[in-house]
């Protein structure tokens, strides 16, 4: 959170904000709970369902997680040679969004710098 306020590297924060969300959500679901991650992979997978009159393939259902991580992914396995293309700024948003949703979804309660994210993105 503090990277994001000071403007600090938006890939770092997409990497450390993706590790927070992906430990979170391994406590919610020893909980017996849904990430936001698998959430998120659920809601798309039904939308996509009701859409188009048919379940999805196990494939598509892979390829909609695998969107939903992509950036995260990208940075982390990135080699010298490889050229990554994704607009930093709303990956940025998007995993600090989710792992801000299992935090909350763990503690029921938001830090002070949760909060300001929060309301920036709401007035945003």
């Amino acid at each position: 959170m503090q990277l994001y306020f000071e403007n600090g590297d938006r890939g770092s924060i997409i990497t450390l904000a993706g590790a927070a969300d992906e430990v979170f959500g391994k406590y919610l679901e020893r909980a017996g709970r849904e990430s936001s991650f698998k959430s998120l992979v659920a809601a798309v997978t039904e939308i996509r369902a009701r859409m188009f009159g048919e379940p999805l393939e196990p494939k598509e259902v892979k390829a909609i997680a695998d969107r939903a991580n992509s950036a995260r992914n990208s940075l982390k396995h990135i080699g010298e040679t490889d050229i990554v293309k994704f607009d930093l700024e709303t990956e940025a948003r998007d995993m600090l969004n989710r792992a801000i949703d299992n935090y909350w979804s763990l503690e029921q309660t938001l830090t002070p710098a949760m909060e300001r994210f929060q309301r920036e993105m709401q007035s945003a």
